[in-house]
């Protein structure tokens, strides 16, 4: 759980996944600006900001992005620590194809980069 009454974690506090390439830290990113987001939008309408309803309206919106950022880091973690022969010659024909590939190539890079998916309105560079 992220949220409890009156307590909503975000970043490392809500979630620690392996610390591959600062991905971490952009969830946090996300995490922080989606807070603040549901939290401005429920204070414009008078809501209670401490309420949990409130609260899980934020957790709702962050789950699915966290657990598969962290499931996709444990996967690359996995495989780029194994020595095992066969892993890394596939491991090494794979990148070579998404390095000549520039449309696969930047879907990784956008993925990466947490640019992808229902990005809180901050991150696009929008008040809230």
């Amino acid at each position: 759980d992220f949220v409890r009454p009156r307590l909503a974690l975000a970043g490392d506090a809500a979630h620690g996944i392996h610390p591959i390439a600062g991905q971490g830290l952009n969830l946090g990113f996300k995490d922080a600006a989606a807070l603040a987001q549901v939290l401005v939008e429920a204070d414009r309408l008078g809501e209670d900001i401490g309420a949990l309803d409130i609260l899980q309206r934020y957790e709702r919106w962050r789950r699915f992005d966290t657990v598969q950022m962290g499931m996709t880091t444990d996967v690359l973690n996995r495989l780029f620590s194994n020595d095992f022969a066969p892993l890394r010659a596939v491991r090494d024909v794979g990148l070579g194809l998404v390095d000549r590939m520039p449309g696969m190539k930047s879907f990784f890079v956008r993925q990466a980069s947490g640019l992808t998916g229902t990005a809180p309105r901050l991150l696009q560079g929008q008040a809230i």
